[in-house]
């Protein structure tokens, strides 16, 4: 999945998509190209989410759940 964030970047950085002011679009890629960069997008995404709304993910059980502290008085110093 890395390697998906990472060929998207890729693909951006050397001039393929529009976020750094080409002149000219890239004669060299096609519609499956941008198809295949998009759908690559959505399913990194999709884990991620999917990632974060598990509640049996593995790295929640290395969490130590916090313990509400009990409230303290001014008037006990």
């Amino acid at each position: 999945m890395a390697s998906i964030a990472v060929g998207v970047a890729e693909l951006r950085n050397r001039g393929y998509g529009t976020g750094h002011g080409q002149a000219s679009a890239p004669t060299n890629l096609g519609i499956r190209h941008a198809q295949l960069a998009a759908n690559a997008a959505i399913t990194w995404c999709q884990l991620m989410l999917d990632t974060l709304g598990d509640p049996a993910a593995p790295w929640r059980k290395a969490a130590i759940p916090c313990q509400p502290q009990a409230p303290t008085s001014a008037a006990a110093t």
